[in-house]
């Protein structure tokens, strides 16, 4: 009596054993793509995470600036200013909340700066300064006074921001960004978003500081309210 079954022919073991490969290499390339994925997301978290954390530590800091005044001890910029420097490109004030010391930091002299990367783009840079002395203030923040012989017309020139390595970049590759001011301006008869705040006896800080930056075709936005505006009395 003969047995009719039959076996696998070699060429048949060949084409499944590549079959099974092909599923195998593709089962490996998914789990790659998917890791790559995975990892890529939880990057993005991260770098999600550590944007708003920045920005609550910016908005608690500008949000603690102390009102200060300091007389001049130098006779060809006799008088009183305002510790502020509130432009388009720079905000620099004092406070006491610092990024190593988050309460309770002393006095700070803080400098928020936007500057131009090499490649064209644009990075939000802080740099903090503990004060001791009122005497050290305004050669922080004054250079001179514009020549006038009006005095009233003459204007300060701050010094200008000089980035060093030490300097901690809040935010980089931005499009553009720039900072705006709540209040009434000099000779203004309302309240209005600027790209500048003069410090006045009257109004000596804004209202609020916002700022507005781009990675995209949408803008960001964090509008901070200052605690602080006036002198204590």
């Amino acid at each position: 009596m003969t047995s009719t079954a039959k076996g696998y022919t070699l060429l048949e073991m060949l084409i499944s054993m590549m079959l099974i490969g092909f599923l195998m290499a593709a089962l490996v390339m998914g789990i790659h793509v998917g890791n790559k994925a995975w990892a890529k997301g939880e990057a993005k978290l991260r770098q999600v995470h550590t944007a708003e954390e920045r920005s609550q530590f910016m908005f608690q800091q500008v949000a603690s600036l102390v009102p200060y005044k300091v007389a001049s001890l130098n006779p060809d910029m006799a008088g009183e200013f305002y510790i502020l420097e509130a432009s388009a490109e720079r905000l620099r004030f004092l406070s006491t909340y610092g990024t190593q010391y988050r309460r309770h930091a002393g006095l700070l002299w803080d400098e928020y700066a936007i500057v131009r990367n090499p490649r064209g783009d644009y990075s939000l840079v802080l740099r903090e300064t503990p004060v001791h002395d009122d005497t050290a203030l305004l050669p922080l923040l004054i250079e001179r006074r514009s020549s006038d012989l009006d005095p009233e017309k003459s204007q300060l020139v701050y010094r200008p921001f000089m980035l060093r390595d030490t300097d901690l970049r809040l935010m980089t590759g931005l499009r553009a960004a720039r900072f705006e001011y709540f209040g009434v301006p000099r000779g203004g008869k309302r309240e209005v978003w600027a790209p500048t705040w003069e410090a006045r006896e009257e109004a000596p800080y804004p209202e609020a500081v916002r700022f507005v930056w781009w990675r995209d075709s949408y803008p960001d936005l964090l509008v901070i309210p200052i605690r602080g505006r006036m002198l204590p009395k």
